[in-house]
């Protein structure tokens, strides 16, 4: 989540040891985790009350595996573009061309609800269930597209705490508004999608009044972003890959033997999704100290390096922050790597253990500890896919997600014949192959950096002329054309005015 690092370096700054640095990594964990902690918490809560209810466990399933659904599909679906946007955001930022970033906005939700929306009809249509809770799941849907879509606008001017309570405030709507409608006699499931959809929509509309007090208006136009498709279009396949990758091996297990049909249409495979959850819990700890490596430590070493070329630096002490560069990032790596390869251990060993004696059997304790080790090369690889994009590396960073993606899908499905004692390992090959491939680049990339920054780039630039360009062109050259009609047509009415309007008294007058 950008702009967290600001706040650590001021931490980090003070004086107060190591009370300051519990400080950083507490602002971290609850900045960049605490929105995940919150769903987590407002979905265990709703189904407790649908329990209590004496709810039947077909429509407790129905409630979880619904949300689910929600969550995953709209995050895919935006995630395509939520890179490319943060991007075009910078952009803007820098230029200071700010009144282009709110049209940017509207423009990205248009295109995600109508591409969203005709996506959730069909699926919906497909699914025996009352109608009343198909229309609050569509809206549920489009709202979560454009709350990830706000997220990233609101995460671009550092207000992160803006979206963790918005978090907190639908949490404790959605919990409060189910008990509710619960006590007045609505059906419990009912009461579930209602207060659920209710305390998203709000968090909307809180983050909608944070974005309109900050940014600017400008001219509102359906192709205000096509200009830079045509520069950017790779970070839309990062985040797309991105998603799938994190995603993609559950699908193929949604298709195995195991996977268990809550309604017709709508599948999961609760013994590796529930391990699955239980191992992705683990790779908290990596997400908070990277964030804390990668803005604090490996940012100091990189802003060094990039000075010393902006301000006259010889080629002898480019070099050498070259190498400074190189030992920060892979140290920084390396260190964060240990810790949560320890952490891993751990859980195998301890958290595995509390499972197995509580609700997991073999099979499924089995899956947990393949996809522990899994996970913790997939956040590697997701460190490094971050860490080419801060030296614009963009095919690099889309070459590198899009072979994980790949790569897990694939080993997956090679794996499903062996049995569900092989579950999780296609993850696991899929996640270690990737980190090698990805650090064996990254260095590569590193020792040649001179070369990138002075031999790569065009002598003269000039904007890419794509089709996304020329259909931009067109169609503002179009807006432009009635705008001009309009403004003719304007003055022609005002130029007859007053020649009618004396005409008209002229006749009065004759009359009287």
């Amino acid at each position: 989540m950008a702009g967290v690092g600001f706040e650590l370096k001021k931490l980090f700054r003070r004086k107060g040891g190591y009370i300051n640095t519990l400080k950083a990594y507490a602002t971290t964990a609850v900045v960049t985790e605490g929105p995940m902690v919150l769903c987590i918490v407002m979905l265990f809560a709703i189904r407790t009350l649908l329990r209590m209810w004496n709810t039947s466990f077909s429509d407790q399933e129905v409630y979880l595996i619904t949300t689910t659904y929600i969550m995953v599909f709209s995050l895919i679906l935006s995630n395509s573009l939520l890179m490319f946007i943060s991007r075009f955001i910078s952009d803007c930022i820098y230029e200071d061309n700010k009144d282009q970033i709110l049209p940017s906005f509207f423009c990205t939700i248009a295109y995600l609800l109508v591409l969203g929306g005709i996506i959730a009809v069909i699926y919906l249509a497909l699914l025996d269930t009352p109608f009343l809770h198909k229309v609050l799941n569509f809206l549920h849907f489009e709202v979560m597209l454009i709350l990830w879509t706000q997220m990233a606008y609101l995460s671009a001017i550092k207000k992160y705490l803006k979206v963790l309570t918005g978090f907190l405030i639908a949490a404790l709507l959605a919990i409060g508004g189910s008990i509710v409608l619960m006590l007045v006699g609505i059906n419990p499931l009912t009461a579930a999608f209602l207060a659920s959809t209710a305390g998203f929509v709000l968090m909307m509309i809180l983050y909608m009044q944070e974005l309109i007090t900050f940014y600017p208006m400008g001219p509102l136009s359906l192709v205000t972003l096509f200009p830079y498709l045509d520069k950017y279009k790779s970070l839309i396949l990062t985040g797309f890959f991105s998603a799938v990758g994190l995603f993609g091996h559950n699908f193929v297990y949604w298709c195995s033997e195991y996977r268990t049909h809550v309604i017709p249409h709508m599948i999961y495979c609760m013994k590796y999704d529930v391990a699955c959850f239980w191992a992705s819990l683990t790779i908290i700890p990596f997400l908070v100290i990277f964030v804390v490596a990668l803005e604090v430590n490996f940012y100091k070493a990189y802003r060094t390096y990039f000075d010393t070329i902006l301000y006259g630096g010889t080629l002898t002490d480019i070099r050498t922050e070259n190498r400074n560069l190189r030992r920060t990032a892979f140290r920084e790596l390396a260190h964060v790597f240990e810790l949560q390869f320890f952490v891993e251990l751990l859980c195998i060993t301890f958290l595995g253990n509390f499972l197995q004696n509580s609700a997991f059997d073999l099979e499924m304790l089995s899956i947990f500890r393949y996809l522990c080790v899994g996970y913790c090369f997939y956040v590697l690889v997701k460190s490094l896919v971050t860490m080419l994009l801060y030296f614009d590396d963009r095919k690099g960073a889309a070459v590198l997600s899009g072979s994980f993606a790949g790569l897990s899908i694939l080993c997956s499905i090679l794996v499903l014949p062996a049995g569900i004692e092989w579950y999780g390992t296609g993850f696991l090959v899929a996640g270690a192959l990737c980190a090698i491939f990805g650090l064996k680049y990254l260095h590569r990339y590193l020792e040649r950096l001179e070369y990138q920054v002075f031999c790569r780039q065009p002598l003269f630039y000039e904007e890419p002329q794509g089709i996304f360009k020329n259909l931009a062109d067109l169609v503002n050259e179009q807006e432009r054309q009635i705008s001009l009609l309009h403004q003719y047509k304007g003055r022609n009415a005002k130029a007859d005015a007053p020649e009618s309007g004396h005409d008209e008294e002229v006749v009065i007058d004759e009359k009287d």
